[in-house]
């Protein structure tokens, strides 16, 4: 599957993603710092920090949800100040948390250990879960499907949320963490060669 744009950036360990409804806010381990992008100039629009940054992020209620420390605690921050408003612990202690998402549903968590998926309330409680068969490194949720990165495989998956039957899995360019769907195109950290990279995945409807 070959990219239809992409964007070089600044950082060393390109981890987390989310689409903002104006920028792409993707976020960096080495550094420490959560940044947002124009998507279409390429253009760096604001920094905000975030120690102990680990894999996927997301948007939720006006605040950035950013998967951070060894334990992988859900980390709420600011994006204005870079303040942080709440923590939560992972819902699986002990286990491998990559993927998040934050949709009308509630969040979707990804574990790499476990290979599965969880969709939690905001309260915490297990609504569903589901079995995938590759190792997470990050995911995003449009109206009709989750789609999940390999990173070592370099491909996504796109997963049926209905059913939580796997459709297809595409290879893509790099290396693939952090995932997000701005609503057409599917974006992707490449870890490999540290870009955001987008791609047309066919079937994916929009928002």
């Amino acid at each position: 599957m070959n990219t239809v744009r992409d964007i070089r950036v600044r950082g060393l360990q390109l981890c987390g993603l989310t689409w903002s409804g104006d920028y792409l806010w993707y976020s960096e381990a080495y550094s420490g710092r959560i940044c947002a992008i124009d998507p279409v100039s390429g253009t760096a629009a604001h920094t905000v920090p975030c120690a102990q940054v680990r894999t996927d992020l997301t948007t939720v209620d006006g605040n950035l949800l950013q998967v951070a420390t060894a334990e992988r605690v859900l980390r709420a921050i600011d994006p204005d100040t870079g303040e942080v408003a709440y923590e939560f612990a992972n819902p699986r202690p002990g286990k491998k948390l990559c993927g998040l998402e934050a949709t009308r549903e509630g969040l979707w968590l990804g574990y790499e250990d476990l290979r599965r998926v969880d969709l939690r309330d905001r309260d915490g409680t297990l609504l569903r879960t589901f079995a995938i068969s590759r190792a997470v490194a990050g995911l995003t949720v449009t109206d009709r499907y989750l789609l999940y990165a390999d990173h070592a495989g370099a491909s996504l998956t796109v997963v049926d949320i209905v059913t939580g039957r796997e459709l297809v899995s595409y290879g893509v360019v790099g290396n693939p963490t952090g995932l997000t769907w701005d609503g057409e195109l599917v974006w992707y950290c490449d870890h490999r060669d540290l870009r955001l990279c987008a791609v047309a995945l066919p079937g994916l409807v929009q928002r």
